[in-house]
Parts: C-alpha cells; structure tokens; sequence
C-alpha cells in the first residue's frame, strides 16, 4: 500500500490542535492589546483645554451692558440662604431675542439693557444661556457665550 504522504512529508505529524489554539489565542491577545493600547492613546490626547458649553435656563436679575456682565440665577439650583446669584461675563457675540431672531452684531442683547439707558439694570428676564465655566485656581470664572432672550 502506497503512503499518503510524499516521502519528504513522510514522518512528520500535522499541526497538533494546542499548537493551533495557541497561535489563535496569541493572535487575539495582540488585537485586544492593540485596542486597549490605542483607547489608552486617545484618552491621553484629549486635551484637558477643551470646554464644552452647558446649556442653562433661568432668570438674569442683575446686568451691566458696560461691563457685560450679568447675575443669574438658575432654574431648579439648590440654593442656600447666603447664596448669591452666579455672576457671568457675557462675551457673546451672537444673540437671539424673544421673535428667535440672531443678532450677529456683536450687540448687547436689548433684553438684558436697562429701560431708562442705566449701565445697570435690575430688571428680571428669563433667559437661556450657553455657558463656560473656568476653573483659575482662585475663583471660578463664568462666560456665557450665546444669550437666548426668553421674555
């Protein structure tokens, strides 16, 4: 009876099914470094600097259109008696009134000025803003970078 295998062939054992299972689980163990390695990789070039805007409803109960800065109080913020409103700088350059119109002037926004054209108006309005909180080390910083007048 002739050998199966070609007198060269003739002697050696095919691949044992360990040998196999190994090469496999040795493959997959590279994919799943090669995943953690590049997760890790992107974590580590997300840059800390980047800020995020938080969208906030509530009421302005103090503003300054010389300073552009106004105090705000948030809808539904836990409060205590001693808490003061959250003072923000407003550096929008775009605003939307009541009608939903932008106003990309650069303008202050009409429903955070005064009626009698006072720096300082203490008139409540409701508002929606977009905001930016900066952490200085001393004492936070507050930017509000788009005003929703909202009455």
């Amino acid at each position: 009876m002739p050998a199966p295998f070609p007198a060269a062939m003739q002697g050696a054992a095919p691949t044992p099914p360990k040998r196999r299972l190994a090469v496999v689980a040795f493959s997959l163990a590279l994919v799943a470094v090669g995943l953690i390695g590049g997760f890790g990789a992107a974590k580590l070039a997300d840059d800390p600097h980047t800020a995020k805007p938080e969208l906030l409803v509530g009421t302005v109960t103090w503003s300054n259109d010389e300073t552009r800065s106004i105090a705000f109080e948030e809808d539904g913020a836990l409060r205590g008696p001693l808490d003061g409103d959250t003072i923000y700088s407003v550096i929008a350059e775009s605003w939307q009134d009541v009608r939903g119109t932008l106003h990309h002037d650069g303008t202050y926004p009409t429903c955070l000025v005064d009626e009698e054209n006072e720096p300082d108006s203490t008139d409540r309005h409701r508002v929606e803003l977009e905001v930016l909180h900066r952490d200085t080390g001393a004492r936070p910083q507050h930017i509000a970078v788009h005003v929703h007048c909202l009455d």
